[in-house]
């Protein structure tokens, strides 16, 4: 499987990512992305403790920005922050992703209904060409670029929304989601997932909200059969 081994604490985002996709960034967000990336991906291990000097030293910013950043990660439940203590990473359970489903599915068909209607020629252009990039990672079996390109898809679909309450009520769920994929090591999942997302982006480009939401209920559809069956071998 073509995932960073779990031994190294560094955050693939701090050594694999090129500059300029974090350029123009505050220092918060860099050190957020970095922080989230390694939490998503298992390079923070679920359960671990660490101090603040770790992370500082691993993200590569200074205290203030760690500190916001981890700020934002303990609302949306990756982190528990313990006064004088340091910081443990969420541990991950099914019944939690279960309910990150459930929760997300509705979110996701507001979303996309909201993306097909409002996004610009040049925004539903850059979704299609987002999902076709993951699905030429996924014929690659590069986990790692997939899932990059898995959040930047989401992303661009939120902003080509314009419903910010929706869209940040289900960025910690889609983290939650992508975090049980590495979890459960659903490498087999990649092609028929980014078919998927492919289809999304395309349902989403013909401006039809009713087939983008149909679109996006066979992609959370498809996320959660693959979860169900990976549960019900455990």
């Amino acid at each position: 499987m073509n995932l960073r081994s779990l031994e190294d604490p560094r955050p693939p985002s701090a050594t694999s990512r090129p500059d300029h996709d974090i350029a123009g960034l505050s220092l918060s967000e860099i050190a957020y992305r970095r922080l989230e990336e390694a939490i998503v991906t298992l390079s923070l291990r679920p359960g671990a403790s660490l101090t603040e000097a770790q992370l500082i030293d691993m993200v590569g910013v200074g205290r203030t920005p760690v500190r916001e950043a981890l700020i934002r990660l303990a609302q949306q439940g990756l982190v528990e922050v313990l006064p004088r203590k340091g910081v443990l990473v969420a541990g991950i359970n099914a019944i939690d992703i279960m309910a990150a489903l459930d929760a997300r599915e509705v979110l996701e068909r507001l979303i996309a209904a909201e993306a097909s209607r409002r996004a610009s020629p040049r925004e539903r252009i850059a979704i299609v060409e987002t999902a076709r990039a993951m699905r030429a990672a996924a014929e690659d079996g590069d986990a790692n670029a997939y899932m990059r390109l898995d959040k930047e898809f989401d992303a661009a679909v939120a902003t080509a929304a314009r419903s910010p309450y929706a869209t940040r009520a289900a960025e910690p769920l889609q983290a939650l989601i992508r975090r049980a994929w590495y979890h459960f090591e659903r490498q087999d999942d990649l092609v028929p997932a980014a078919q998927h997302h492919v289809a999304f982006a395309q349902a989403l480009a013909t401006a039809d909200p009713g087939a983008a939401m149909a679109a996006s209920d066979r992609l959370m559809a498809h996320l959660r059969g693959g979860l169900l069956a990976t549960l019900g071998r455990e």
